[in-house]
């Protein structure tokens, strides 16, 4: 079932959520929609699903214009941060609810619910627990019984608000790693909200990233990550350091930083650097003497194989951030307080409006 959102704008009162969206989600894809919170993620969720209506705009589902049409009829399935389990019935009961309220002439019979109830149990890795009450369960549990309810009347779509919000870290990678390679299996048409890159960034074929109700780049994760459109997304994905400075006559210059960029006009600039595209470098060993930043180890933070650094800069004393491998930790023998100079292999300039 592929999904067409095209010029969608939403309002509540004198506040404009959501801005001219124009989205096109193809058949099987799973696409995680990404953004601070207030950014419009939920409500076009809402949207979507006909739990709201668009002020303007139309929406369609495989061709098909449902702009206006109710929630049972667009065969949504939805996934919400909290569970929202009946707590006096069964696991199987839960699952099999969608499909014991259904119209006598559209329900399945108590043979065929069976069996679905069953598939889906194995599905999610639950086989076990079906006579359990969710009270018995763990939170991650729980989320995939929610999850496998929401599969249960074979909807077009499948909907999942923050679905992991409410777990620890460690279930939370679990549950990422587990929905990723059931959606390989099921192949359903999914919008992910989140506001957890890498949740976005791990499960999703795609990912877009909206900001005040618009849309800021859509793209691969790969594609995103490593070719941001502008500022904001620059910062927004991932840690980044920011290093300010004026651009003129095709060079960006902070002090005795300099790195050349396309416009030649006269402008204030942000040089953005990952803190894994900084190599750290002797005196001798400096390659591109403009890329270079002077600056000071002030804390030392072992994180597994990678060791963070923080460092403040000589020039403006801007702190910094950057990540090198244990192997090269210990090869450049770093200490707290020692002075290094810090060479940016990749930059991105923006002008700042």
């Amino acid at each position: 079932m592929s999904i067409e959102l095209r010029h969608i704008s939403k309002s509540y009162g004198p506040y404009q959520i959501l801005k001219d969206i124009n989205l096109t989600i193809q058949t099987g894809e799973l696409v995680a929609l990404l953004g601070p919170s207030g950014s419009g993620k939920t409500s076009l969720l809402r949207v979507l699903a006909g739990l709201e209506y668009a002020d303007e705009g139309l929406i369609l589902f495989h061709g098909e214009d449902l702009t206006n049409a109710p929630i049972k009829k667009r065969k949504a399935g939805f996934v919400f941060q909290h569970y929202a389990l009946f707590d006096t019935m069964t696991i199987r009961d839960n699952i099999a609810y969608g499909l014991n309220v259904k119209r006598r002439k559209d329900r399945p019979s108590k043979q065929q619910i069976r069996e679905r109830v069953d598939q889906l149990l194995h599905l999610v890795r639950l086989e076990p627990y079906g006579d359990r009450y969710p009270s018995q369960l763990s939170g991650g549990q729980r989320q995939r019984v929610a999850l496998a309810r929401a599969l249960a009347i074979q909807p077009h779509i499948l909907l999942l608000d923050e679905p992991f919000g409410a777990l620890d870290a460690k279930v939370r990678k679990e549950l990422r790693q587990w929905l990723r390679h059931l959606h390989q299996q099921v192949k359903m048409t999914s919008l992910l909200v989140t506001h957890d890159q890498e949740e976005a960034f791990e499960v999703a074929d795609r990912v877009i990233i909206i900001n005040k109700g618009q849309i800021e780049q859509i793209g691969t994760p790969s594609e995103v990550y490593e070719n941001p459109v502008n500022s904001f997304v620059y910062d927004f994905i991932g840690n980044v350091n920011q290093v300010r400075g004026t651009i003129s006559d095709g060079l960006f210059t902070n002090g005795s930083f300099r790195v050349p960029v396309d416009n030649t006009e006269q402008a204030d600039g942000v040089a953005f650097i990952r803190p894994d595209q900084f190599a750290i470098r002797t005196p001798d060993d400096i390659q591109e003497a403009g890329r270079t930043l002077a600056a000071t180890v002030t804390h030392i933070h072992p994180s597994g194989s990678i060791i963070k650094l923080e460092l403040i800069g000589q020039d403006e004393d801007q702190n910094l951030e950057v990540e090198v491998t244990r192997r090269e930790f210990d090869a450049l023998a770093l200490s707290k307080n020692q002075q290094v100079f810090l060479e940016a292999r990749k930059v991105k300039v923006f002008t700042v409006n």
